[in-house]
């Protein structure tokens, strides 16, 4: 016969499954109700079993400069975007330690727009990044440290900030899509910037920071894991009090004999006037293209990345490419202002077949001369007769897969006034 169970036994064991089963319960109800920015965003970082190559820290000012999936294409660079918006180089150090919790890369490339400050986080946005890190006692210690007590909770159990969501539940949350950028974010804007007048490279602000700390910390942890490291300054107009913190970079790499790369000196190809997509901040899909190919030549010159666009374990790759490219035809095609549908013709994937003639106004206008000699920097371009009886206030752009084998988009854009195009119906 078998031999009754103690009641004590009964009441413990009743007790750990009714734990389990609200712990499942409330896990699943908070993913739910959250918002799905940060599933989006760190998805395919999170289900990759494969080491990244390399991974990219920073603000937006990196969120919108670094293309991943062009890296691949190009150079067959296995890596991340991990930047967020606003994100401080404290957060950063505490998002490189969960990230190194699941991956080994070979490099890790931080900007230093966020260097100079004092404080740890910007709350604003500290959930695109959190939401998604797996509870650990490493996301505990990483929520201490960057919080006040009283803040904590949030951001440890997000459902007591969530819970009130479920007025706005849609499809979206039933069934959220990952992104197809790596971590990635398009920019379609362009807005006509100046060039910075820069001041000498030895001007640097020496302030003593918690953001630089942190920086020395992440410098620390990579030298630990045997990781290269490069820092990096994203370019844009900068003043004279940015361009000083900027240049602090090269204190902080001779100290350390690591490189610094501060793209508002280095050799680009940047133009101010066509890769620009806010005053004075972030790049557009053509500066960030430019950054890119700038970043993958350099890592692969100098650092023992392989080109895994043949190995086998990263078969996977292929696919989500062609399912990125498939992105930004679709992109592409939603776009009805021809600053911006011209600015992301400056692609490998594509050829452009401009129809205008030799008097037409996009040959006259600077900005539109800009943009449309800009698409030869990476894409291909084709200058040929107009369609018909077009006139010279009328162009059509016919965009073909980098063989010229399949039309991807076509546009025929009337001019109706100074730096104005729209779409001809």
């Amino acid at each position: 016969m078998f031999r009754k169970i103690p009641e004590r036994v009964r009441r413990v064991t009743a007790t750990v499954c009714f734990c389990v089963i609200l712990a499942a319960v409330t896990g699943a109800t908070q993913r739910l109700f959250e918002r799905k920015y940060s599933y989006t965003k760190y998805y395919d970082f999170y289900q990759q079993e494969q080491d990244f190559d390399v991974l990219f820290l920073g603000t937006s000012h990196v969120l919108n400069a670094v293309y991943p999936m062009e890296l691949w294409r190009d150079y067959g660079i296995v890596s991340y975007n991990m930047a967020n918006h606003s994100e401080n180089i404290c957060t950063n150090y505490w998002q490189l330690r969960s990230a190194l919790r699941y991956t080994k890369p070979k490099v890790v490339v931080v900007d230093l727009y966020a260097v100079d400050g004092d404080s740890k986080v910007n709350e604003q946005y500290l959930h695109n990044f959190l939401d998604q890190v797996p509870f650990s006692p490493l996301k505990v210690e990483m929520v201490c440290d960057l919080l006040e007590p009283e803040k904590r909770v949030e951001y440890l159990f997000n459902l007591s900030l969530y819970h009130s969501r479920w007025e706005e539940l849609g499809t979206a949350d039933l069934n959220p899509s990952p992104g197809l950028e790596k971590g990635a974010e398009f920019r379609d804007d362009v807005t006509v910037n100046v060039p910075p007048t820069l001041i000498p490279q030895d001007e640097y602000d020496p302030t003593e920071r918690i953001n630089k700390q942190y920086l020395q910390k992440i410098i620390d942890l990579c030298r630990e894991q045997d990781i290269g490291i490069i820092l990096m300054y994203v370019p844009y107009t900068m003043p004279e009090g940015h361009q000083r913190v900027a240049n602090w970079g090269y204190v902080a790499a001779e100290r350390n004999d690591i490189p610094y790369l501060n793209f508002v000196y280095e050799d680009l190809k940047i133009d101010y006037a066509t890769d620009c997509a806010d005053e004075g901040h972030h790049l557009n899909a053509s500066g960030a293209r430019k950054l890119t190919d700038y970043l993958g030549d350099y890592i692969r010159t100098n650092y023992n990345v392989e080109d895994h666009r043949e190995d086998p374990a990263y078969d996977f790759w292929h696919q989500d490419y062609d399912e990125y490219r498939q992105l930004k035809g679709e992109w592409l095609n939603g776009q009805k202002n021809a600053w911006s549908y011209l600015l992301q013709l400056n692609d490998r994937d594509y050829l452009t077949k401009i129809y205008a003639a030799d008097s037409n106004y996009i040959y006259k206008d600077s900005q539109m001369k800009n943009l449309v000699g800009n698409i030869g920097v990476y894409g291909r371009i084709e200058r040929l007769e107009p369609l018909g009886e077009a006139g010279d206030d009328c162009f059509t752009v016919e965009v073909y897969t980098a063989g010229g084998d399949e039309l991807i988009s076509t546009r025929t854009f009337v001019r109706t006034g100074e730096d104005a195009y729209e779409v001809q119906q």
